[in-house]
C-alpha cells in the first residue's frame, strides 16, 4: 500500500535511503529537509508499507520548468528497503509518483539515477523513461 509520507515515518526514511545512498547523510540535516518536505505544497512524498511496515519511499518535486515549457515532475528520491527489493515494490512507487504528478497537473515527469545503479536504469528504462539529459555535480564544499 502506498500511502503519503507522515512525520513518523522519518527514520524509517532515513535507513531505507541511508542504504542505498552514495552519500554519508546526516540525520540532522535530513530531518529537517524531510520535514520542510512534508510540509511543502510542491513536494509530494509517498511511503510503500507492508504489513504496518515502511519498506519503500518516493520523493517527487513538482515545479514549472522553464526550459521544458511545462510542469514537471522530478522523481528526487526512490528506494526500497534491501530485503524487498526483489518485491513489486518500484512498481507500486513509480505508479504512485505519475498518478500525484498528473494530478498536480504535470505534463512530464522525469529522474536522476546513480550512475552505478544500472538495474535501476534498465527498471526506468522498462517503464517507458528515456535517457535524454546528464546531470552534473560538483562539490563546492570545502
Amino acid at each position: 500500500m502506498i500511502r503519503p509520507a507522515e512525520t513518523s515515518d522519518l527514520k524509517a526514511v532515513y535507513h531505507i535511503i541511508s542504504e542505498t545512498s552514495p552519500c554519508k547523510l546526516d540525520f540532522q540535516m535530513f530531518a529537517r529537509t524531510y520535514i520542510s518536505q512534508i510540509e511543502n505544497f510542491d513536494h509530494k512524498l509517498g511511503i510503500c508499507e507492508e504489513n504496518g511496515e515502511v519498506v519503500g519511499f518516493v520523493g517527487v518535486l513538482c515545479t514549472w520548468q522553464l526550459y521544458m515549457g511545462d510542469r514537471v515532475a522530478e522523481i528526487k528520491d526512490l528506494a526500497v528497503d534491501e530485503a524487498h527489493q526483489d518485491h513489486d515494490v518500484r512498481d507500486q512507487l513509480l505508479e504512485w509518483a505519475e498518478k500525484v504528478a498528473r494530478e498536480s497537473g504535470c505534463g512530464r515527469i522525469s529522474m536522476c539515477s546513480v550512475v552505478k545503479h544500472e538495474d535501476s536504469h534498465k527498471f526506468y528504462e522498462d517503464h517507458g523513461f528515456k535517457k535524454i539529459f546528464y546531470r552534473f555535480d560538483k562539490n563546492i564544499a570545502e
